[in-house]
């Protein structure tokens, strides 16, 4: 879907295939025209915004996690109750998680520092993993070696991917990660 800012009179000049310039400080009413087979005459009324919402994928990407890091399927908490599969708590995560491209960056600085052991990490409040994930990627599997959090989702998420069967390095990095090396 297209959309068209219109002003000062445009709408009577243009025609939906034309292209609209830059825009400038105008000090009448706007409107937004929505295109996609919409007429002229579509015009939305003042102050109304269409607005999309990022999808838990793409904000998984924009964060630097692995496609489907958040994608557990139904997750139980700590008293057992059954959760089903949901976008709210992925949001809420993801949105409350680091952005791992930076991280990454600072594990690789610390670790170097450390070049007559092996380091080892642990991570209170972890999250969703971001820490324990970026800290493996540089370090190896096993040297993050514990983590804590309070909340029940990320806690799912990072027993999925980090408890006994954890699948952690099966996921292929981000494409972020190729600029890194």
């Amino acid at each position: 879907m297209q959309s068209w800012c219109i002003g000062n009179g445009q709408l009577a000049q243009l025609r939906l295939s034309d292209k609209v310039g830059t825009l400038n400080c105008m000090h009448d009413e706007q409107a937004l025209l929505v295109g996609g087979g919409t007429k002229e005459g579509d015009l939305l009324e003042n102050n109304q915004w269409l607005v999309r919402r990022l999808t838990p994928l793409e904000c998984t990407r924009l964060q630097g996690f692995p496609d489907g890091w958040v994608d557990i399927g139904e997750w139980k908490d700590e008293k057992g109750k059954l959760h089903k599969e949901a976008d709210a708590p992925k949001y809420k995560a993801l949105g409350n998680s680091i952005a791992l491209p930076f991280w990454y960056e600072l594990i690789k600085n610390i670790s170097a520092e450390y070049k007559d052991r092996k380091p080892t990490m642990a991570s209170l409040f972890d999250g969703i993993g971001g820490f324990p994930l970026c800290w493996q990627w540089v370090n190896g599997d096993g040297t993050a070696v514990w983590s804590s959090e309070i909340e029940q989702f990320p806690i799912a998420v990072t027993e999925k991917h980090f408890g006994e069967n954890g699948d952690w390095a099966e996921y292929p990095k981000p494409d972020w990660f190729k600029f890194t090396e």
